[in-house]
């Protein structure tokens, strides 16, 4: 075996350099610099391709977890956090790849019916009936069982009265919660279960988005929605009538906020009601506009993960991981049930989660999930 070297071109060639998406060193070694992280100077970086260089070759399904499930691992936590990165624990301790990721752009069921339960809310305001007619229905059918009466006689309260303005919002808030409903994706649903009864923009067989999350066998389509006339005509008319349209046109079509994959996706909504029903942009937590708060009238705490528990994971998980792969005994429950899930080392798992561990820190320092762990600006 020829003698390891800290090069561009090792680096280049190794699998180790495959699964930084979303993070500076996605760039590769000459364009990390430019977004201020120089990986060349990154020892323990320089470690993980060496002790790669050592296995010699990287086994077949290490690669495959390194280039999908590792590398699409999600950058914001996921609704299902922290479950999308106990998966990769689980594939390195399986030493098989993971057959569905959990990563950007896929929503469980549940989470796409918890969402219908709201669209019904805003289409039966648009419909111009009463709080208490959603509401009979929510009570009865709906999949979130809450109390509706009273979220719907918040959501009334927190529309306020009717305008032309409000309802143009609604209805494109609406058709964008429905769109997302419709095109992400899960094991079992590649965009084909949900809203086929509805034209959210043209059908673009090529425009996977599956292809982009670490999921190329899923095979969901893409739908282009700003193809969609009766969309083209709200905007029109909207960009006449609301000074900050562009204000809402972007928090109404952020894939980050709205995207049901991301944690928080129903406190965002809620946010964006509060600012529809304002008609003027309120606050986001990485973008104050004002001090007064949103007050959490959809009842939605239930459908993200608390603050504090994730960080208190988040640090007990990647300490779990450093103590496994340096052998070390486990500490605490997380750091039993990972030795549980891990199995056997061997010089690739160790490789493997010293690598997974070097990519969670990177992405908790650069990343969206610091807002979920607690790390830097909340």
């Amino acid at each position: 075996m020829s003698a390891f070297k800290w090069t561009e071109e090792t680096y280049a060639a190794s699998v180790s350099s495959r699964c930084w998406w979303c993070t500076p060193y996605d760039n590769g070694w000459p364009g990390s610099p430019d977004h201020g992280y120089d990986l060349s100077k990154d020892e323990e970086l320089r470690d993980i391709v060496a002790m790669e260089h050592d296995l010699a070759p990287v086994p077949v399904w290490a690669s495959q977890l390194v280039q999908g499930a590792m590398r699409f691992v999600p950058p914001c936590g996921h609704h299902s956090f922290p479950g999308p990165f106990l998966d990769i624990v689980d594939a390195i301790g399986m030493q098989m790849p993971p057959v569905f990721v959990r990563a950007c752009f896929t929503a469980d069921p549940d989470r796409k019916k918890a969402m219908m339960d709201y669209c019904l809310c805003l289409d039966a305001w648009l419909a111009g009936a009463s709080a208490d007619a959603a509401a009979q229905e929510l009570n009865a059918l709906a999949h979130r069982r809450i109390d509706w009466t009273t979220v719907c006689a918040q959501l009334w309260s927190a529309l306020g009265e009717r305008t032309e303005t409000k309802e143009l919002l609604v209805e494109r808030t609406l058709l964008q919660l429905r769109y997302w409903i419709k095109v992400t994706v899960w094991r079992d649903d590649p965009a084909s279960q949900f809203g086929r009864d509805q034209y959210l923009g043209d059908y673009s067989p090529d425009g996977c988005l599956a292809v982009e999350n670490g999921n190329p066998l899923c095979g969901a389509p893409s739908f282009d929605l700003q193809s969609s006339p009766r969309i083209q005509r709200i905007e029109a008319r909207l960009a006449e009538i609301c000074p900050d349209w562009e204000w809402f046109r972007q928090r109404i079509a952020a894939v980050d906020c709205m995207n049901l994959c991301a944690p928080k996706t129903f406190r965002y909504l809620e946010r964006l009601l509060w600012a529809i029903g304002k008609e003027r942009p309120v606050s986001l937590p990485w973008q104050p506009v004002d001090d007064e708060p949103v007050p959490g009238f959809l009842c939605v705490d239930d459908t993200y993960p608390a603050h504090d528990d994730a960080a208190v994971w988040w640090d007990a998980f990647l300490s779990a991981l450093r103590n496994w792969w340096q052998d070390a005994p486990p500490t605490g429950d997380l750091g039993e049930d990972l030795a549980q899930r891990l199995g056997d080392s061997t010089a690739v798992k160790r490789w493997l989660v010293r690598l997974f561990a070097r990519r969670l820190h990177l992405l908790a320092e650069t990343g969206p999930i610091r807002r979920l762990v607690k790390i830097g600006k909340p």
